[in-house]
């Protein structure tokens, strides 16, 4: 398929078929794809082009489609534009649902409200029709979006320009694929055009009230092989991130993950950064990484060389000689009422799972083991800092066996860009935390 070249940029833009030939044959193993499509011309693009496709069985794996629209109930004629992308898909013999936002509507923060939900709801689908991945119709233009944003907000630093990733695992267990990220709008409308096929317009998509849309009406200009090489840039930190990590951290129970600094696995102060923000955003149970004035006062304490305690995104740091010791800090800790069969997080860090009958909480208590070899503050934070749970009555053995916890990574839980898979997985295996499952690109 022929490519078009946008304008101040090595890196060409893809057409829609290209895009989805190159998509599905980068599928690894035969895939049920669920297609998120609002009816929008982008969503509606990536429903048709699939479909076309896969009709050609021109592909290592035989794949087959579903689709679902979440119908957020902002605006009058939702539920409308919801039945007529039921309407099309069932035309076109592909299974559809429509998956509804009826919470309560947040006043503050509403697009990111918005966001989490319809994951939270493409997700349900998923599980109802047997999808193993989420399809969404994200292109070019919302790239640039995307990167125009984040180069605005000082937190995100450089990994912010990296964008999308082209594949993201929400909820620690299914990924999110994108393959028109370059793509433009305009290319997949015209290929819409040529089908004579309509898509709704939303008119939201002109409300200046939200920053996707003034940053869309002031026209960035970025070029697509500045992002390419910035995606290229995270992926060389996170593998790098693993490998130091990988040579260099050790673990005690609580968990206390103590670095060498010293050796020949020295890795460079970006990687060396990239690697602590990580493991102390897991480690304090943040879905976060910490501030950039944060990480700037981590990075001048160990470039001074001596001795220093510090604490940052609910994590204790601490420096003994050549040694780096991290862990949990002993402070603002909440508890957690878990009722019968429930399943919870608490702290950010653990996964609570009560399957007995039975009303538990838990509390912060002791480590089960404080190595004597330790620093003394890592012995005192580690005297209150772990996961205790109690029952009104004794905990037996077999109430015990039926209460369940599991390490979560706080910073990969909700999403991860497929960027950071190496150091997530890294990071899994010191804290002793499932390894995420495998991209299917």
């Amino acid at each position: 398929m022929a490519a078009r070249r946008a304008a101040g940029s090595p890196v060409p833009d893809l057409s829609s078929e290209a895009a989805i030939e190159d998509f599905l044959h980068a599928l690894r193993r035969p895939t049920r794809l669920l297609v998120a499509i609002s009816g929008g011309s982008d969503s509606t693009g990536l429903l048709l082009s699939l479909q076309r496709a896969i009709e050609t069985q021109r592909f290592p794996h035989h794949h087959t489609l579903t689709a679902a629209t979440v119908d957020h109930a902002l605006r009058p004629g939702s539920a409308d534009e919801a039945r007529a992308v039921a309407t099309l898909c069932q035309n076109l013999g592909i299974p559809h649902r429509i998956a509804r936002w009826s919470d309560a509507k947040p006043e503050q923060g509403l697009p990111a409200a918005a966001r989490q939900a319809r994951y939270r709801l493409l997700a349900d689908v998923a599980d109802e029709l047997g999808a193993d991945a989420i399809v969404t119709g994200h292109t070019l233009d919302d790239q640039i979006e995307t990167v125009a944003m984040r180069a605005d907000r000082s937190t995100d630093g450089a990994l912010g320009l990296a964008g999308m990733a082209t594949a993201t695992l929400y909820g620690g267990r299914l990924w999110i694929l994108r393959p028109f990220l370059r793509t433009r709008r305009g290319a997949i409308r015209s290929y819409l055009d040529g089908l004579s096929q309509s898509w709704i317009d939303d008119p939201s998509n002109e409300d200046p009230r939200y920053e996707r849309i003034r940053i869309r009406q002031s026209a960035p200009t970025i070029s697509t092989s500045a992002i390419e090489e910035a995606a290229r840039k995270r992926e060389a930190l996170s593998l790098g991130a693993a490998q130091w990590l990988g040579a260099s951290a050790a673990v005690f129970t609580g968990p206390v993950v103590k670095i060498a600094l010293s050796g020949d696995a020295a890795p460079s102060a970006e990687i060396r950064d990239h690697a602590l923000a990580a493991l102390t955003a897991n480690l304090g149970g943040k879905p976060h990484r910490p501030a950039a004035t944060s990480l700037a006062r981590l990075a001048s304490a160990l470039e001074a060389g001596n001795d220093f305690r510090l604490t940052m995104s609910g994590c204790l740091v601490l420096r003994r000689g050549q040694d780096l010791f991290l862990l949990r800090e002993r402070r603002g800790f909440l508890p957690l009422s878990l009722p019968p069969t429930a399943t919870m997080v608490w702290d950010g860090r653990y996964l609570i799972e009560n399957q007995s009958a039975d009303e538990v909480t838990v509390t912060a208590g002791p480590a089960a083991e404080i190595a004597s070899e330790l620093p003394g503050a890592v012995r005192s934070a580690l005297a209150e800092n772990c996961p205790q749970a109690i029952v009104e009555k004794e905990l037996s053995g077999e109430i015990g066996d039926r209460i369940t916890i599991t390490p979560r990574l706080s910073l990969f839980a909700d999403f991860m860009p497929g960027f950071d898979q190496p150091l997530a997985d890294a990071i899994a295996r010191i804290l002793g935390a499932e390894p995420v499952p495998p991209s299917p690109i």
